[in-house]
């Protein structure tokens, strides 16, 4: 099993130590409760737990709680089962509705709305896209322009009747792949279930989507480290947070090779490339799947369609844009305000980027380059 201490998972959270400056939100765990950490190898990506345990829940009962949901998503989302309620839809009958869980339910129902809001960036049925690169079976390859349009031509290309729970594909290439929020799902339902079992203080970490649940040791606000994203093996920020959820879209996590050119497996749905607008993106919502597809949508919108879509649509979601650098310029981390007493670059990274809250930052600061996420 891998050891997400090893930075596997592409963020870290870790407890404030004594004396640091995390906030006291007064949500301490009782005296009787214990803390109990595992991690586990689920969903293609390793997962981990730390919980405090109130006084009548045991850990092995803990533990089954969070593998039990996590291994039900993946039974029902994973691209990667033939079995899989998702492959048997991806198989389903052109013009022929099918009936589809509460669950497949609910990340039709987000995706449909993240890709209206999002004017097309997040798209549940990238997957032509992403077999067309070659992402699958980690052969990349170059599309030729025909292939690409052929693909992009499947993308949308389907029909979802959610009062009957029914979905159907209009065209035969038209195939979903969830794995943009797939992971935040699980991460809610595992939250949720812990917290009908009486926790009020857990982090779930599911690859890189996290949830902080009420607050970590010694009264503080969780910590959550924030890989480089031009080296992966190592945090050059933190986020503070209590009640929130954490994700983070990046081309450095899954990539292909090309002719020497690494390309990442994020898709802009309005070119069929993978997107090139930002180095990374982190969101933190009120929710993981919608952290989990936001920080998607932003990676691909690149940072000023980005922030003007949270202005518009998402004022209580904040996040961190790492735009890459230009003409010999240091790399930018846009930050929005909400996080201003939250987000600190750690010493080491602070003469590497260039730290920017939304609120001042100004049209002509953007790339121009990339201002259209990489369009």
């Amino acid at each position: 099993m891998k050891n997400p201490s090893c930075l596997i998972l592409g963020m870290i959270v870790c407890c404030a130590v004594a004396g640091g400056c995390a906030k006291d939100t007064g949500q301490a765990p009782p005296p009787s409760a214990s803390r109990h950490s595992f991690t586990f190898e689920t969903m293609g990506t390793v997962a981990r737990a730390e919980i405090a345990l109130p006084t009548r829940l045991a850990a092995t009962t803990a533990e089954a709680l969070i593998r039990t949901v996590f291994d039900s998503v993946n039974t029902t989302l994973s691209s990667w089962s033939a079995d899989s309620e998702i492959s048997r839809l991806n198989r389903a009958a052109v013009d022929s509705a099918f009936q589809v869980s509460p669950w497949l339910t609910t990340c039709l129902t987000v995706a449909g709305d993240l890709h209206r809001t999002t004017a097309g960036a997040f798209d549940p049925t990238a997957e032509p896209l992403m077999r067309l690169w070659g992402f699958y079976r980690q052969e990349g390859r170059l599309p030729a322009p025909a292939a690409l349009d052929s693909a992009l031509a499947l993308l949308g290309g389907y029909r979802f009747d959610w009062a009957q729970r029914a979905v159907t594909r209009l065209r035969a290439g038209t195939r979903f792949d969830l794995g943009g929020i797939a992971k935040g799902l699980a991460v809610d339902l595992a939250t949720d279930r812990l917290r009908r079992h009486g926790v009020g203080n857990a982090l779930i970490d599911l690859g890189g989507n996290l949830f902080c649940l009420g607050t970590a040791a010694a009264r503080s606000d969780w910590r959550v480290g924030i890989r480089d994203p031009l080296d992966r093996d190592q945090l050059f920020a933190v986020v503070r947070i209590s009640n929130r959820a954490v994700a983070t879209s990046g081309s450095y996590e899954r990539f292909v090779e090309i002719d020497g050119k690494r390309y990442g497996h994020v898709m802009n749905p309005a070119t069929g490339r993978p997107a090139e607008g930002l180095l990374s993106a982190t969101v933190v919502a009120g929710s993981a799947i919608l952290a989990d597809g936001l920080s998607t949508a932003l990676f691909v919108m690149g940072p000023e369609a980005g922030l003007e879509l949270l202005d518009r649509h998402f004022s209580e979601v904040d996040a961190v844009l790492v735009v890459p650098a230009e003409d010999g310029s240091r790399a930018q981390v846009i930050a929005t305000e909400g996080l201003r007493d939250r987000f600190e670059i750690l010493p080491e990274y602070q003469d590497r980027y260039d730290l920017i809250f939304s609120s001042s930052l100004q049209s002509t600061q953007l790339p121009q380059s990339i201002s259209r996420g990489g369009e």
